[in-house]
């Protein structure tokens, strides 16, 4: 029983402009964009000093001439709007489609329902929403493990969901879209749902709670992000060790997002992640606010409210703790300055009011005294160093005038004030998580550490020796060739690509198996891979490719059909190719010894082996020369030209020690010199393809008379080309 992975049908990209046909993108590297991004707030800063000049010059005793106050007005306007309109550029430049992160969990719902005995309708959903790329990247992992539990845990074997009256294919979903200022990303299947019976029992076995502790719904969708947690009552290869939801969940809110579960026993499940859009952007607006000598900025989008409220709106709990009322709800109060520092503001005995900023968070919503309102700004976010922690705080930032400002941490700060508590793990900006699982892909930047992958059988050459013969992978890679470093990068970006596009190419071939459009695109692709590997000196990962072709080719001449073991195979290519890329990027030479893979590309080309010299008999025992609608038009032409004389050459071939087929083709050029060629048996593209046995024909045109064209068979053919015998007619 296998795995049937299905996918909504992609929108199409525009790759051109639809005026010029010109290219409209370019691969970009990050790290130029991460330069580019810190230009544009060294010109945020410039544009707020020069805003703090104008209102400093607005407010001097002395009288500024009025051109000058417009020259010093006109640059504060144009900076601001050239700072903005930078900053937006290069965080749209930034964002990607989320499609290439989601494509790449296609092969891997495959692999698990094949090996799991599921049967999987996968659906893709909202694959054109754009992330940054960063975020884009770290979400593979939280989504494979998601991914992996759905299909063993949530999803149900065959015949099991038959009994329950379902269909026996189960359906997985995986969607993205962006609402009020968050992208949501979640994971949806209709298996069986969590037991939140199971997992309240589980909780106590393990003591997560006390014995007769009543867990609400929420509390019990929540346990499942514990550390060690698990309802699985024996692992397998690919989950129900405990390990991974807690990692998922701090790997999101690192990210500065949250996860949030639907369930309903035996209907499905599911997660969703809530992750802000400027997540992965060091450039923000944010509320500036003065406590004590200290200045702050709160992200704009954490910032409830800010207002001032009198003394005797503060109220205050057993002596102790203060709050305030805010839209019919109770918050408490707390004094910014002592929550960071430990030391309280200094009240102002004259002060009517006191500045209050209310900051929410996932985890909650405080009030905190201030001692000033500063006018919101576009900052810069300069993260602290690595190792470095202050509570509350999550980096600095030069506001204008060249003061050094906090950036507070509302998630944290929040905490802080509830007294709940601080994991520092889920602070971490590690994008890793270590999975340990091999249907784990790693992400692109980190493939180069990982030599299997998904039963893969590409390993490195010093792993290899070590092992037996009887095992898959056991020949030594042959080492890698010397490659410029220009000509590297241009190699890797290229095959990635290609290799991306592929997985979709197949995925869709599989859903029409009888598009020769959708075939000869995935034969133009192997084609390209074929000759970027023989370019830079990978012969031996090119005669793989090679043979891939040919399969593809007996699919295009209608001697093949596409079947899911097409399918399979051309998606384990790519699987290789994907592992072999990953060797080459870490400096290593690689051999692919999928034996499965091997031994399949090895009987389809001695079936076409069959085919060909079947076809090769059928076309030496016809002899009748099949020319084409053009070949008729220049034989009509040519028998009606004066001078010109149309002549039927028979051939026989006595090669020694040279292929017939070299020599076919080789006679046919020298032949070009003094006549024009019509056609011949076996065809032009025959004679490429090594079809010919012992004997030729070929119909062409020349003003010599038949003398000069025997003599010519006799001194050039006969005496360099092995031919035995040959005899020549004028067509009348």
């Amino acid at each position: 029983m296998t795995g049937n992975v299905q996918a909504a049908e992609p929108k199409a990209e525009q790759k051109a402009d639809a005026k010029t046909g010109e290219i409209d993108r370019m691969p970009v590297k990050i790290s130029h964009l991460d330069t580019l991004l810190g230009l544009t707030g060294e010109i945020i800063i410039a544009a707020s000093n020069i805003s703090i000049l104008q209102r400093h010059l607005n407010n001097v005793e002395d009288e500024v001439d009025k051109e000058t106050m417009e020259m010093v007005k006109l640059a504060a306007m144009s900076t601001n709007r050239i700072s903005s309109d930078l900053h937006h550029l290069v965080m749209d430049i930034r964002m990607v489609p989320i499609k290439e992160t989601f494509l790449r969990f296609r092969r891997l719902v495959r692999d698990i329902a094949k090996k799991r005995g599921r049967q999987v309708n996968f659906e893709i959903v909202g694959e054109d929403t754009l992330v940054d790329k960063t975020v884009a990247e770290r979400l593979y992992e939280p989504l494979a493990h998601q991914i992996r539990n759905a299909i063993d845990h949530g999803l149900e074997d065959p015949l099991e969901r038959q009994h329950a009256g379902k269909n026996p294919t189960g359906n997985l979903t995986l969607s993205a879209y962006k609402k009020e200022g968050f992208t949501y990303v979640s994971v949806k299947d209709d298996g069986k749902g969590l037991d939140l019976d199971l997992i309240r029992q589980i909780a106590i076995e393990k003591g997560y709670v006390q014995p007769g502790a009543q867990l609400s719904p929420e509390e019990c969708r929540q346990m499942i992000m514990n550390p060690g947690f698990s309802t699985a009552r024996e692992a397998t290869e690919i989950s129900g060790r405990g390990v991974g939801m807690d990692v998922v969940k701090s790997t999101v809110e690192s990210m500065g997002g949250e996860i949030s579960i639907e369930t309903e026993k035996g209907k499905g499940s599911e997660f969703t992640y809530k992750i802000p859009q400027l997540s992965a952007v060091n450039i923000t607006d944010a509320v500036i606010i003065r406590a004590g000598y200290g200045y702050f900025a709160v992200p704009v989008g954490n910032v409830v409210a800010t207002q001032s409220i009198r003394h005797d709106e503060i109220h205050t709990t057993m002596g102790r703790t203060e709050n305030i009322k805010y839209l019919d709800s109770i918050l408490p109060l707390h004094d910014l300055l002592q929550l960071l520092t430990g030391t309280p503001l200094e009240a102002d005995p004259e002060a009517d009011a006191v500045p209050i900023i209310i900051i929410e968070a996932k985890n909650g919503r405080i009030a905190c005294k201030v001692s000033e309102f500063i006018r919101p700004q576009k900052l810069v976010l300069i993260p602290l160093p690595e190792g470095f922690h202050a509570g509350g705080i999550s980096g600095t930032t030069i506001l204008g005038g060249s003061q050094l400002g906090m950036i507070i941490e509302p998630f944290e700060l929040v905490a802080m004030a509830s007294g709940t508590g601080l994991d520092q793990d889920s602070y971490t900006t590690s994008s890793a998580i270590p999975m340990g699982d091999d249907f784990a892909a790693p992400a692109p930047e980190a493939e180069a550490a990982s030599s299997v992958r998904g039963g893969t059988a590409v390993i490195p050459a010093a792993q290899a020796a070590d092992q037996k013969d009887d095992q898959p992978g056991a020949r030594q890679a042959p080492p890698a060739p010397e490659m410029d470093e220009g000509l590297a990068e241009q190699f890797f970006v290229e095959i990635r690509d290609i290799l991306n596009e592929l997985n979709e190419d197949i995925f869709q071939l599989e859903k029409e198996p009888d598009s020769t459009s959708r075939v000869n695109t995935i034969f133009r692709h192997f084609h390209s891979i074929k000759g970027n590997f023989m370019m830079t000196g990978f012969t031996n990962v090119g005669a793989f490719v090679h043979h891939v072709e040919s399969v593809l080719d007996q699919i295009r001449e209608k001697t093949l059909d596409v079947s899911q073991e097409i399918i399979d195979l051309l998606l384990d290519a790519v699987k290789n190719l994907e592992g072999g890329l990953a060797l080459i990027r870490s400096g290593k030479g690689y051999e692919v010894t999928d034996k499965d893979l091997l031994a399949t590309l090895d009987r389809y080309r001695r079936r076409d082996t069959i085919i060909r010299k079947k076809e090769e008999e059928e076309a030496q025992d016809d002899g009748v020369f099949r020319m084409s609608p053009l070949g008729t038009l220049l034989f009509h032409a040519k028998m009606s030209t004066p001078d010109t004389n149309v002549f039927q050459s028979m051939i026989q071939l006595k090669p020694s020690f040279q292929d017939s087929s070299l020599i076919a083709y080789l006679i046919i050029r020298r032949l070009t010199m003094i006549a024009d060629i019509i056609d011949s048996v076996p065809s032009l593209e025959r004679i490429e393809q090594g079809i010919v046995k012992d004997k030729m024909k070929i119909m062409f045109a020349s003003k010599l008379p038949l003398e000069d064209i025997n003599r010519f068979f006799k001194n050039q053919l006969q005496r360099y080309y092995s031919v035995d015998m040959f005899e020549n007619l004028i067509m009348k």
